[in-house]
């Protein structure tokens, strides 16, 4: 009898710190955007793919999101997509279907963003004048492959958003279509994401950093890719991935660390050009199903977004 009333009593535990957990997440958020005067933000919650919690603070829970570099989640299933149906091999490279670059880039090393390429010229404002041209993602990808000298070792991580403008470039060449057509048929559509647009005026970083769609729709697209069923989440072994740091690697668009028995997945977004986007993005799935995707406005500091991680972890796992 004791032993009955033990378990049901260690059940009734568990039920209730999973009931806690979607109070928990929401008023971290909150104090967290109190603490670092974040007035407008959205986060929306998830469990094992089903949606528990939004929360608002100055917007409304539908409306799109700039994802920032989450937009080379997109990029990377998009890209899964044509090995999984044979079109490429993690060793296509960027010459075989660009014809120019050099033949040691590889779709691998674009992923895993240790292709050695640098330094990074998207960031800062020196292609701003091109982001919005029709060509402007063909003209970055030429300009990083053709550049004289790389500053980057092959083979060692260095994050730079022209790996995956690359690997758009390369989509849109393989496929013979537009990159942001054949990625919402071929990933997009397939995930359930409906809400999915290009930031005005950064048509030119979309691969890398030009999405925006409602925080529900990257979740839907996250677990999708990267839940339990999906192509990387069922066999994260099977795909590219390269050591970041810190017992972390960096593959197909995530950031991820082995963490009770699975893998937590996690990425954040900075999209900072004044008069065109001033936006940042986090997402988060952590081995045990909960998913959480916030989009902020406003250029934080990495400082904030650090702070806004460690404050959803410790909800969590509370």
């Amino acid at each position: 009898m004791k032993t009955i009333t033990l378990t049901a009593a260690i059940l009734l535990m568990a039920r209730a710190a999973f009931g806690d957990v979607p109070e928990r997440v929401e008023q971290a958020f909150r104090d967290w955007a109190e603490e670092t005067g974040t007035g407008t933000a959205v986060l929306s919650l998830w469990r094992d793919g089903v949606h528990r919690r939004d929360v608002t603070l100055g917007t409304e829970a539908g409306m799109p999101v700039v994802l920032g570099s989450l937009s080379k989640t997109v990029t990377a299933l998009c890209a899964v997509t044509l090995v999984q149906d044979g079109s490429w091999t993690w060793q296509t490279t960027a010459r075989e279907v660009l014809g120019h670059g050099s033949a040691d880039v590889t779709l691998a090393g674009l992923m895993t963003h240790s292709a050695g390429l640098a330094p990074d010229e998207t960031q800062g404002l020196g292609l701003r004048d091109i982001l919005d041209r029709p060509d402007a993602q063909a003209r970055i990808a030429r300009r990083a492959l053709d550049r004289a000298a790389q500053e980057g070792t092959p083979g060692r991580f260095h994050y730079n958003n022209e790996n995956y403008e690359i690997i758009g470039a390369m989509i849109a060449t393989e496929t013979g279509s537009d990159y942001a057509d054949h990625c919402t048929d071929a990933v997009l559509g397939p995930a359930g994401v409906s809400g999915a647009a290009t930031v005005p005026g950064m048509a030119g970083l979309l691969p890398a950093g030009g999405w925006q769609m409602p925080v529900q729709d990257f979740a839907r697209l996250m677990e999708w890719g990267f839940g339990p069923e999906g192509p990387i989440g069922s066999d994260p072994d099977a795909w590219p991935a390269v050591d970041a740091g810190g017992g972390a690697s960096y593959g197909a668009g995530m950031i991820s660390r082995p963490f009770g028995g699975g893998r937590n997945y996690w990425h954040f977004g900075l999209l900072c050009y004044p008069g065109r986007a001033e936006a940042a993005a986090y997402a988060v799935r952590f081995a045990n199903g909960w998913m959480a995707v916030a989009g902020v406005d406003g250029c934080l500091g990495w400082d904030r977004l650090f702070a806004l991680d460690a404050a959803i972890g410790g909800a969590v796992f509370e």
